[in-house]
């Protein structure tokens, strides 16, 4: 089973991997089909195509709103089975003075995959 600490290197990879604009990194880190819901839409996520095409310009777009750094907070983990988890995560995005300049919640639900784990849907749960 993922531990916190696993989890945690998960996030904290993904992060650098979303800041970078690493979008192959970030596509890797998904299990798929996927899923991610919000308020508003939801969206089926089918290949590491949908997340590029998704995620493509988004580090830039932190840069430009003077966001160089996306630092993520475990709230919660719920064990549901052997290998699938629901994580609560607050994103707390970073100026480059070390300011919190935006954050977001958002829930997880993560399939443990060897010595880490695979993005299966995510739930957008609001700003902070």
């Amino acid at each position: 089973m993922l531990d916190e600490d696993g989890l945690r290197d998960f996030l904290e990879a993904y992060s650098r991997e979303l800041v970078r604009g690493d979008l192959d990194g970030v596509a890797a880190r998904y299990g798929y089909p996927a899923y991610v819901a919000g308020d508003v839409e939801s969206i089926p996520v089918a290949s590491p195509e949908d997340v590029r095409g998704a995620f493509a310009g988004s580090a830039e777009g932190y840069r430009e709103r003077g966001m160089v750094e996306a630092v993520p907070e475990i709230r919660g983990i719920e064990e549901l089975t052997d290998r699938l988890v629901w994580a609560h995560v607050r994103w707390s995005y970073l100026d480059a003075s070390g300011e919190e300049v935006r954050a977001e919640s958002y829930r997880y639900l993560l399939r443990e995959a060897g010595n880490s784990c695979m993005i299966c849907v995510v739930v957008a749960t609001g700003t902070d």
